[in-house]
């Protein structure tokens, strides 16, 4: 599946936010590459997208930390987690399947927060 995110960046936020959870839900999204591409993605999706406004901090600095070529677990749960509550908090303002989409990815982030946190 590698590079096949990246087909997602002019696509619509659902198509990425089903994209994102695949990744996660399959662990595909364990590589550093995987996560740059997915985060490439949705900054695309961001800048066209008031509602997600809020995610740019956590995910500039995960993107940070997966550049640094050796992230740290316990960096990128934390990050995760934090990425995981803005996109709760996101939820609520969303508009139809958006809402549970993006409440789903925020279990997902959690979930995947969990299994680098046991991996230290």
């Amino acid at each position: 599946m590698a590079n096949q995110h990246s087909q997602t960046a002019g696509s619509s936020a659902a198509t990425l936010l089903d994209a994102t959870v695949a990744a996660f839900d399959q662990g595909q999204a364990a590589s550093p590459q995987e996560g740059m591409s997915l985060i490439t993605d949705w900054f695309s999706s961001i800048k066209n997208n008031h509602l997600t406004g809020d995610l740019m901090a956590p995910l500039t600095q995960l993107r940070d930390e997966l550049q640094t070529g050796a992230p740290d677990n316990q960096r990128l749960t934390q990050l995760l987690n934090e990425l995981a509550d803005k996109t709760e908090q996101t939820a609520p303002k969303a508009e139809g399947d958006m809402q549970s989409g993006l409440q789903t990815l925020a279990t997902a982030l959690r979930n995947f927060a969990g299994q680098l946190s046991t991996a230290v």
